[in-house]
């Protein structure tokens, strides 16, 4: 009967793989880790889906390790898209495939995280070029709900979760006064004050409520506790350098204990020593853009991030969307043709954004005792030239980096022979 039972648990070990190596050294490559350092010829070492060694030299002998030679290659942390709908959306010409946004003007409770699609279609497209982490955010009202960072590649939501609920977005009016709006000057600004005024009421009785002793549950209500005392974040989606300083006085003054980050903040580049006061992280979301205004530089999305690094404010790089999430990469690499270097351009889509989202004790660079989420790419990956991604891993899992672009691009060639 021992013998029995000792057969089964042997034949349990060996199909679970609870019995095979968890170790994979990848060596011989170029390691870009995500905080500006990059070492040549570098070792990495991945066990237990954490990276346990980043150098040149390994002096460790590890049996039965698995080994990739990466010579000629680069390894990056895995790239995370911040800003996105990717898993909220599929099909933007069909309704039903839309889940990225919710009726009403204030939604804090509505959470992207139990809306996002692990088997969307678009996910794979963005793995496929580096990106292993998306923040899935709601859209739509003045308060639009909360954002989760997902993995893009798992089994189901549960699974995909990386941070749950770690920011609330708010749309702020804009103060701009149109030109071309069939309301004159004095009612287009009344209706922003009314709007501000609506926000404050929310904001204060979101206070009170948390105040009170026994208040009956309110789920919009419940969902402000966090941003109020400062331990999530509140996202603040403006563009115009006006709306910005209004915005994050507003906040500074009224409710001090709220984090803030600005998204879009296309205008940013007016205001950086108040930015730069202030310590707000900017989260740019049109860089491959035209200028804001016409008098604007041509080039002047192009050039904002250096000018906002180079006066210490924290920039991460974003594209709007889903599908669009892709070029992610291509971004950071135009910044880096208009005053970036390249590890700081990588640094605005890796370490950054894993600083802002309160993860970066996980991901965001290859440093030992993170998570071994990583790409190798065969040459730059901020280049679309040389973006060929040929492995990745999620927390020292190897994913499949197949979709369905690939797949139809393989069944073309093959019929027709090229």
């Amino acid at each position: 009967m021992k013998k029995l039972i000792l057969i089964i648990v042997l034949i349990a070990i060996k199909f679970s793989g609870l019995g095979q190596t968890q170790t994979t050294i990848i060596q011989n490559g170029t390691l870009h880790i995500g905080n500006g350092e990059v070492i040549e010829n570098g070792v990495l070492v991945m066990e237990n889906g954490k990276i346990t060694f980043v150098g040149n030299t390994l002096k460790t002998l590890y049996k039965n390790a698995q080994v990739v030679d990466a010579k000629g290659k680069h390894i990056y942390p895995g790239l995370i898209a911040m800003n996105t709908i990717l898993g909220l959306n599929e099909i933007d010409a069909v309704r039903a495939t839309r889940d990225y946004s919710e009726t009403g003007m204030f939604n804090p409770n509505v959470r992207s995280l139990i809306a996002y699609n692990t088997d969307s279609k678009i996910l794979p497209t963005a793995t496929f070029n580096g990106i292993l982490y998306a923040q899935a955010v709601p859209m739509g009202g003045i308060i639009s709900g909360s954002s989760s960072l997902m993995k893009t590649q798992a089994w189901n939501w549960e699974d995909a979760a990386i941070a749950i609920d770690e920011g609330v977005h708010i749309n702020w009016p804009s103060l701009h006064l149109s030109p071309y709006s069939s309301e004159d000057a004095e009612k287009q600004l009344k209706r922003t004050e009314e709007t501000i005024s609506k926000i404050e009421a929310f904001f204060v009785a979101a206070q009170q409520y948390e105040q009170a002793i026994q208040p009956e549950f309110n789920a919009r209500m419940h969902a402000m506790k966090n941003i109020l005392n400062g331990q999530q974040t509140l996202y603040i989606h403006a563009e115009e350098a006006k709306g910005i300083l209004n915005a994050v006085n507003f906040f500074k003054s009224k409710f001090p204990a709220v984090k803030i980050a600005l998204v879009g903040a296309t205008e940013s580049y007016l205001i950086i020593d108040f930015l730069k006061e202030n310590k707000v992280p900017v989260i740019l979301s049109t860089l491959h853009a035209l200028p804001y205004k016409k008098a604007d530089d041509v080039d002047q999305p192009f050039k904002t991030p250096a000018q906002l690094m180079a006066a210490g404010i924290k920039v991460i790089l974003s594209k709007e969307g889903s599908w669009e999430a892709r070029n992610l990469p291509f971004i950071a690499g135009t910044a880096a043709a208009y005053g970036l270097t390249k590890e700081q351009a990588l640094q605005c889509i890796t370490l950054n954004a894993a600083e802002v989202l309160g993860v970066d004790a996980k991901i965001g660079s290859l440093e030992k005792g993170k998570d071994a989420s990583l790409v190798i790419c065969e040459g730059d990956i901020l280049d679309m030239r040389t973006n060929v991604i040929s492995s990745a891993y999620i927390c020292g899992e190897a994913i499949n980096l197949e979709n369905e672009q690939v797949k139809l691009a393989k069944k073309y060639k093959g019929k027709y022979g090229f």
